[in-house]
């Protein structure tokens, strides 16, 4: 420790961030400063900073590293990429994946209609959001729906209409589609829609009564009396959110709360007076520095999609606040206010935050089954990492044929969906499973890498040999932090002697055997299952459309519309194909020379002779319909 002390008093008197590392030369906690030897001297100091977490952290303390940056702020966002990239023991680490939605609604068009998007884009289109619960927004839309009837069908179908659809007979949609309203009328119907989603409630409706008493000079007396609904509607609507808060700055309140080796932060949201959300994020470890941890969690939060509000409400002054403020500010690009309230209804929202934050903490504490399991299973499986996050991969093809892949996501224990992906396997020929799960783990760790968002542990289904092309997919990525194991099913050998599931382990040459009673294999059964579920239901699914598929999808120039056409006229493929190209020339649409790719291609494609890995001949019949 002294040899450790004796490098921090020649660290330079410069803004920068500090690594500490364990015997092994693991980072185990980033730091910033704004005098580097200053602030890494107070730990060696008596008392240790006063700190009480900080005995935890210089007990495994072995080596101290320093970067330097040219300011504070420079400091602040190279230590939130240093947290991302080493995840150290001791830093609260914020693993967000979701991409919120937003409402998107480009009003150039004609007959624009909202849509639900995940990424905002300075496309001219007008955004609202993100919005964090996506089950709440798809239920907004419905509602909107009701009061502001608009279209929601494709650009594709749209075009291609010739009678209104369920939402007209609804009266969900006034059918432009089929000229059933005049882009005039519909835009009136769009800014209505806008006025609400920006909150302008009371000018939207003074423009409504407008309309409505116009519309009763002019005798339009059913225009008048949607109107007059859609006004009550409306008010109905603001009657149920009278309750607001400290008026219409957007703020977001931040609270922490510590006890017995873990912490949650609660986040409270006001948007145009009103709470609009909360959540509670779990980490199961204290911070050595809550002030430190705070400012990092902030960093990280609003990192991604998450809108920056007006106003930051928090429980203590931070203290690189000016930094920070700038920081997010400039992020922002508009003015963040910090408050640490002592009185008023400030106060009272961090109060309110407070409490929730000691009621998610004592209710996470108090029902300790999932946690206890994870610890166990990082005990007993000899795990570097407490597996917050698992995902698990697993394949699916038939003979090598629509090969597809599966990764799901289960977080502290239970299945994140939001967080499932599936792949269509490229580059495996064949029935190739080693190929294939090789292929599966690169891409999407790779992803994962690049988003800086690598789970604890990895799971595959499958035993050594899985295990070991898994282990070489991250090691061509240069990835060291997750751990891995692969889970081998359970199977009955021709003598009858039935072999459980096993668990195999880098580095280890027997599996280790868990009672088929044990929670620790039955959670990693639970996520191998629901792999092998989510891979089914695709492979599946291509399955299904591959056999729905026509020779004439593979046509260009023809489209559903033309498809359906032709078949309507001609009935089957074979009488398509016994057509001249005169014949099919008369139907509307097909000119004479995409008559005659037709006939080549179908020619083409139903003269050979298609054998699947079973050697039966596959694809669509002659005569068949589609």
């Amino acid at each position: 420790m002294l040899e450790v002390k004796d490098k921090v008093r020649t660290f330079p008197t410069l803004p920068g961030v500090y690594l500490m590392k364990d015997a092994a030369g693991r980072i185990i906690y980033v730091g910033k400063a704004a005098n580097l030897r200053s602030r890494v001297l107070n730990y060696f100091r008596k008392g240790m900073d006063g700190r009480p977490r900080i005995p935890y952290l210089m007990a495994r303390l072995h080596d101290i590293d320093y970067l330097i940056t040219d300011t504070e702020k420079e400091a602040l966002i190279l230590e939130n990429n240093l947290i991302k990239e080493h995840r150290p023991r001791y830093n609260i680490y914020f693993r967000d994946d979701k991409t919120y939605y937003s409402l998107r609604l480009d009003l150039r068009r004609e007959y624009p209609r909202p849509t639900l998007v995940r990424r905002t884009r300075d496309d001219g289109a007008l955004y609202f959001g993100p919005f964090t619960s996506s089950a709440a927004m798809k239920s907004s839309i419905r509602f909107l729906q009701g009061l502001f009837p608009f279209r929601v069908c494709s650009d594709n179908v749209f075009r291609h209409r010739s009678r209104p659809c369920l939402y007209y007979q609804l009266g969900r949609c006034p059918a432009p589609c089929v000229g059933k309203i005049t882009p005039r009328e519909y835009r009136e119907i769009i800014d209505s829609l806008v006025l609400f989603l920006r909150g302008r409630k009371r000018d939207l409706l003074t423009a409504l009564r407008r309309r409505m008493k116009e519309a009763a000079k002019a005798l339009e007396y059913e225009k008048a009396a949607r109107t007059l609904a859609r006004i009550r509607a409306i008010e109905e609507t603001l009657e149920k959110q009278k309750i607001s808060r400290v008026g219409k700055r957007s703020r977001d309140i931040f609270a922490l709360e510590c006890r017995e080796g873990a912490a949650v932060i609660q986040v409270l949201s006001i948007r145009e007076g009103k709470m609009i959300d909360g959540r509670a994020e779990f980490f199961h470890h204290a911070f050595p520095d809550e002030r430190e941890a705070m400012s990092s969690f902030l960093v990280q939060f609003y990192d991604g999609e998450i809108p920056i509000p007006d106003e930051i409400i928090l429980p203590f002054v931070l203290a690189n606040s000016d930094d920070l403020r700038a920081y997010l500010g400039k992020k922002k690009r508009g003015k963040v206010i910090f408050t640490v309230p002592v009185r008023g209804e400030k106060r009272e929202l961090l109060k309110l935050a407070r409490k929730n934050a000691r009621f998610a903490l004592h209710q996470q504490q108090a029902e300790p089954g999932t946690r206890e399991v994870l610890l166990n299973l990082q005990t007993r499986l000899g795990l570097r990492h407490y597996p917050v996050v698992i995902e698990c991969f697993d394949i699916s093809n038939l003979g090598g044929r629509e090969a597809v892949g599966s990764m799901v996501v289960f977080k502290e224990g239970k299945k994140y969906p939001a967080g499932y992906r599936r792949y269509r396997i490229k580059m495996a020929e064949g029935p190739d499973d080693y190929g294939m799960i090789f292929e599966l783990l690169r891409r999407s760790l790779r992803r994962g890498k690049e988003a800086g968002r690598l789970p604890e542990l990895i799971v595959v289904d499958g035993g050594k040999g899985q295990l070991n092309v898994a282990l070489r997919a991250l090691g061509e990525l240069g990835i060291d932090f997750p751990d891995l194991l692969a889970l081998a099913k359970k199977k009955r050998l021709k003598t009858g002697r039935v072999i459980r599931d096993r668990i195999y382990l880098p580095g280890q040459k027997t599996a280790v055997l868990l009672r088929s009673s044990s929670p620790l294999l039955r959670l990693l059964m639970r996520v191998r299952d629901e792999a092998h579920r989510f891979a089914i239901r695709y492979h599946r699914k291509l399955r299904i459309k591959e056999r729905l598929a026509s020779p004439l999808d593979g046509v260009p120039g023809i489209g559903p519309v033309l498809k359906n056409r032709l078949l309507g006229h001609f009935d089957t493929i074979k009488a398509i194909r016994q057509a001249s190209a005169e014949e099919l020339a008369e139907i509307k649409g097909v000119s004479l020379r995409l008559a005659e790719d037709i006939l080549n291609i179908l020619e083409e494609v139903l003269n050979k002779s298609k054998v699947d890995y079973y050697g039966k001949k596959s694809g669509p019949s002659p005569n068949s319909p589609v």
